[in-house]
């Protein structure tokens, strides 16, 4: 009887130990957790804890123990801060009182493949700043069947480095593969001025009926070579050679175009055309818009020298910028004030993306800042 009772109380106490044990252990697992949660709410409230957590770094040897009623200071948690949407990606300037419901809808995929849907570079070039960008007109990319961009620009430089070279195409709608055929239009015009002022490093001897000529054999070329027509491939297309070197009364710069792109100035904070065809506020054609283009008609371009001010401000566009800059005084005086200085390209981009009710077709712009 003894032994039994003995063995008994010896189990007894085990069966404390163990459970002393487990509470102790409780404690020491749980009382951080419970501390933290008096100061801190943990980020991953409301979701499953994981499976594996890495073990507490080795606790380094810290101050005493405060005595018993003496304050203990605690460091202050900094707060969780939430970038709004809107911060973090601006929408594109709306011009007149409603947004455009087009510019709205989701962009759908042009069939067959294409070129991308947005372009756009920055470049310095002597005293030359550049920024350029094309996009997708909303008109363009919200129904079914979507259309390629039918815009397209293009950026070089002549050998010695002293000449920016800028192209800016833009395509005719009636033409199916006017996007093919503005690309190839603005790739082509690049080339062939370089390679005409690597002959002779001087503007003033530019044929630009010979360059056309040319760039209509490369375009012509092109839509044999895929099967199409050169009614296919469609463009008008606006050219410029800026100099690097300026006197002290500014600089000379070439331009040539052909069909409805333009030239434009930076006068004070308002942009006034010197080059190309712009429509007239009432919404009619200013010059040759419809029956002059590439690769039909390259003895119709038209040709000129431009003297520019000192720290000059330039754009080449598309109609999808000339026509806003045209017809909305609001829209013509915001791209005055932005562009004054060369903005970030992402928003220089953001500027090209505008919202107006009515102005759905493709937009591009190639900017220039002398001595900036």
């Amino acid at each position: 009887m003894q032994l039994f009772a003995n063995q008994f109380l010896i189990t007894l106490a085990g069966t404390v130990a163990i459970l002393a044990g487990g509470v102790a252990l409780q404690i020491e697992l749980i009382g951080p957790w419970v501390a933290g949660r008096r100061t801190v709410a943990p980020l991953s409230a409301g979701r499953p804890r994981p499976r594996h957590v890495m073990p507490p770094p080795p606790r380094r040897p810290g101050p005493p123990p405060a005595p018993i009623g003496a304050a203990v200071a605690v460091a202050p948690v900094a707060p969780v801060v939430t970038l709004l949407r809107e911060a973090a990606y601006p929408t594109p300037p709306l011009f007149g009182r409603r947004p455009s419901r087009a510019h709205a809808l989701p962009w759908l995929l042009p069939k067959p493949v294409a070129q991308s849907g947005v372009a756009a570079d920055e470049a310095r070039l002597g005293d030359l700043t550049v920024r350029a960008a094309s996009l997708l007109g909303p008109g363009h990319r919200c129904e079914e069947p979507a259309v390629a961009r039918q815009d397209a620009y293009s950026l070089g430089r002549d050998t010695s480095g002293r000449y920016l070279i800028a192209a800016v195409a833009d395509g005719l709608s009636s033409s199916p593969r006017s996007d093919l055929g503005a690309a190839v239009a603005a790739e082509t015009t690049v080339d062939l001025i370089g390679r005409a002022l690597a002959r002779k490093a001087d503007p003033a001897v530019l044929d630009s009926e010979r360059i056309l000529h040319g760039v209509a054999a490369r375009m012509t070329e092109e839509a044999t070579r895929r099967g199409l027509t050169a009614h296919d491939m469609c463009a008008v297309l606006i050219a410029g050679v800026f100099d690097t070197h300026s006197g002290a009364d500014g600089r000379d710069c070439w331009f040539m175009w052909i069909g409805d792109v333009s030239g434009w100035q930076l006068q004070g904070q308002r942009w006034e055309a010197f080059a190309g065809d712009v429509k007239s506020d009432d919404g009619d054609i200013s010059s040759n818009a419809v029956n002059a283009c590439l690769p039909l008609h390259p003895g119709r371009a038209e040709h000129r020298r431009h003297r520019f001010p000192v720290g000059a401000v330039i754009s080449l566009v598309s109609d999808g910028i000339g026509d806003a800059w045209t017809m909305m005084s609001e829209a013509n005086a915001y791209f005055g004030r932005q562009w004054a200085e060369p903005p970030a390209l992402g928003a220089y981009l953001n500027d090209v993306g505008y919202d107006a009710r009515g102005f759905q077709d493709d937009r591009t712009a190639v900017t220039v800042w002398a001595g900036r």
